[in-house]
């Protein structure tokens, strides 16, 4: 008796599924996009529509692949004062504004201590040191590092927040640009363990030059508007709840809801 065989279409495969028909490119050829000094944009994404994105722009950009794997999952501890005065700058609209998180690469043995800085032109500079294994205070041996990006006494900083994801990165293939979808998002804090699964984190990453953008042009297509995402904020607002200001991102709080619960939006 022939065994049955079950065939998966296009739009029921996951956004992974479908990057068999890029081509790879690797650590060592990603110096032209790493773009440490960058302009971003991010877009909200149901699984459906990063699925469609991906499927229109192979023959564009190749898949980053490390040990074979062109899905890296990524774990990142948030720290931030007692107080979360980072939240809170960024909450009220403040630049210059700053981020600090450890992240480490699961499945290697890459990790880093991260700064990442939203200027007041707009413009996001990511200041970063690698460190051996994943560090879990922030100690006096990480003065001089801070001392050059951080204009704020980190002695009192504190993990406030883990936030776990699988990211898929596309490599343009014409110019300083790339493309990541973080998808299957958790958060996790000392009480509570919260996830996303049907949404999907794209964010647009190019140099101020560079303007030849087929997954811009897609998106466009798609009618979907960039939209001002922080994993960290959201984060907060949705674990700490009523404990933390959050009215700034209520809108993005609202939104995920609907995309959870009623497919994707439009504008």
């Amino acid at each position: 008796m022939m065994e049955s065989v079950q065939h998966v279409s296009e739009k029921e495969q996951s956004p992974d599924t479908v990057l068999d028909r890029f081509q790879s490119i690797g650590l060592e050829e990603m110096e032209h996009a790493s773009l440490q000094d960058r302009k971003e944009s991010k877009y909200l994404l149901t699984a459906e529509q990063a699925r469609d994105l991906i499927l229109h722009l192979p023959d564009t950009y190749r898949v980053f692949e490390v040990n074979g794997q062109r899905v890296q999952t990524y774990s990142t501890t948030y720290y931030d004062s007692p107080h979360l005065s980072l939240y809170l700058t960024h909450h009220n609209g403040n630049k210059p504004r700053y981020k600090v998180r450890t992240r480490s690469y699961v499945g290697s043995d890459l990790s880093f201590i991260e700064v990442k800085e939203k200027k007041n032109t707009g413009r996001t500079v990511k200041h970063r040191l690698q460190t051996d294994g994943l560090i879990t205070t922030l100690g006096a041996d990480l003065r001089e590092f801070f001392s050059s990006c951080l204009p704020y006494d980190y002695s009192q900083f504190m993990p406030v927040l883990v936030n776990e994801y699988k990211r898929i990165t596309l490599v343009s293939t014409t110019g300083p640009e790339r493309i990541t979808l973080d998808v299957d998002l958790s958060y996790h804090c000392a009480s509570t363990d919260l996830a996303l699964p049907e949404i999907v984190i794209a964010e647009l990453k190019r140099s101020s030059e560079h303007s030849d953008s087929p997954a811009f042009d897609y998106l466009t297509r798609m009618r979907v508007k960039p939209k001002g995402f922080s994993k960290y904020c959201i984060g907060i607002s949705l674990l700490y709840g009523n404990l933390i200001k959050h009215n700034n991102f209520n809108m993005t709080l609202r939104l995920l809801q609907k995309m959870m619960h009623g497919g994707p939006i439009r504008w």
